[in-house]
């Protein structure tokens, strides 16, 4: 648990300082990433952990993919992650809609079914087919569903394999970001 939100924190520093010098921003994210290894009530990953468990793997995925590539050179190609920001952010409300118990059936609990991971690998396979999605986000969801399928990571529910509260509130924060300054040209 602490480093995967060692490895989320971290990510976070290089989002916030995206306008500093190079060597600040590394600086800045090793320093949150030391302090969140830190054992104890002193790291921020105790109290996160408390509060959230732990990150999903697609979280993880998508702060190792920053660290490589920042996601402001990915941004600017909607289409790309359109359909990937599409899914996640309708996949939060619905699991927000059964968390308030608006659903007859709970679709939480259905994520520990095989049927639901079968689903996802069939929704991730549509978009590979038909090219909704550039190639290299199809690849990620696949890396994601096949480290669930080997280690059940992180709880042994699919969907918190592909969303977590701090990856829905960040693809709502980006898609509204891209819906504003879409609308406004």
């Amino acid at each position: 648990m602490h480093i995967s939100w060692a490895l989320v924190l971290g990510a976070a520093a290089l989002w916030l300082f995206d306008r500093s010098k190079t060597g600040f921003r590394w600086s800045a994210a090793l320093i949150v990433v030391v302090w969140t290894l830190l054992p104890g009530p002193l790291s921020p990953a105790y109290w996160l952990g408390l509060a959230f468990q732990s990150p999903s793997l697609m979280s993880l995925a998508v702060c190792l993919m920053y660290g490589v590539q920042p996601l402001h050179k990915r941004v600017g190609q909607v289409s790309a992650w359109a359909w990937a920001w599409g899914a996640g952010i309708v996949l939060g409300w619905v699991l927000l809609a059964d968390m308030l118990v608006w659903w007859p059936v709970s679709i939480y609990a259905w994520g520990f079914h095989p049927m639901a991971l079968a689903m996802v690998c069939a929704l991730v396979m549509l978009l590979w087919l038909t090219q909704k999605m550039d190639r290299s986000t199809c690849a990620l969801l696949s890396v994601v569903l096949v480290l669930f399928v080997i280690t059940r990571l992180p709880s042994g529910n699919v969907w918190d394999a592909v969303l977590d509260p701090w990856l829905w509130m960040v693809l709502q924060f980006f898609g509204l970001q891209r819906a504003w300054r879409f609308g406004l040209r």
